[in-house]
């Protein structure tokens, strides 16, 4: 079996055994992945990192991106996302802050994926100042035909609201039509809310996309 294909094929094999939670033979078949001829690819990573926390080994997940961060000068930062949402999920917030701060000091780039997952962790442990400046970074991040999260945004936005504080609002506003994530007519209408109008929650929802909310394990695999 040519390299690819072996490759390809322990990967799926390491999703199987952690589906089953058969930590053994994911470690064996990781084994098997490192003895590959040639560079171990990036998405190798992903997948034994992702297994691993199917089988919540923190241990084991974070021994894996140690051995991962010195082998790439090409950073994929699909890698470090898992395990910063990781922390975010286990309430480990310092350390996935930590983690962001040492890729930065890197020389890499965090991804929407990476600024929306902080700006989600922090709206909620209501750290809703650092929620609202990393809401800026994820609209400043945000690529043509993706979108920030919507929760989020919308809890930023009511937030500075409710503290009358409009400026940074409006901030935040003019990014989003810049950005062309919202169109001219919905600008308009969520710059009216801030400053006078109350509309429903409804309303506010569908200036920001709610048709298109999605279950979280698909948000999670489109937010890798």
């Amino acid at each position: 079996m040519k390299g690819t294909l072996r490759r390809f094929g322990y990967e799926i094999l390491l999703t199987q055994y952690a589906t089953v939670g058969n930590k053994t033979d994911v470690y064996r078949i990781w084994d098997l992945c490192k003895t590959l001829d040639g560079k171990f690819l990036n998405a190798g990573y992903v997948c034994m990192i992702s297994s691993l926390l199917k089988l919540d080994d923190m241990d084991g997940t974070e021994k894996t991106f140690e051995e991962w961060m010195p082998r790439y000068k090409l950073i994929d930062f699909r890698v470090p996302n898992l395990l910063i949402r990781a922390y975010c999920n286990k309430g480990l917030l310092k350390k996935a802050e930590q983690l962001v701060n040492r890729m930065i000091e890197k020389g890499e780039k965090p991804t929407l994926v990476t600024w929306n997952i902080l700006a989600a962790e922090y709206y909620d442990n209501n750290q809703m100042e650092k929620a609202v400046d990393t809401m800026k970074k994820v609209l400043m991040a945000t690529p043509q035909g993706r979108k920030p999260n919507p929760v989020t945004l919308r809890a930023c936005l009511g937030d500075l609201k409710g503290k009358g504080d409009v400026e940074v609002a409006e901030n935040l506003i003019r990014l989003l039509r810049e950005h062309s994530l919202v169109s001219a007519c919905d600008s308009d209408r969520l710059m009216n809310y801030i400053r006078n109008e109350e509309p429903g929650s409804d309303s506010i929802a569908q200036m920001l996309w709610d048709h298109e909310v999605v279950d979280s394990e698909t948000e999670m695999q489109l937010w890798i």
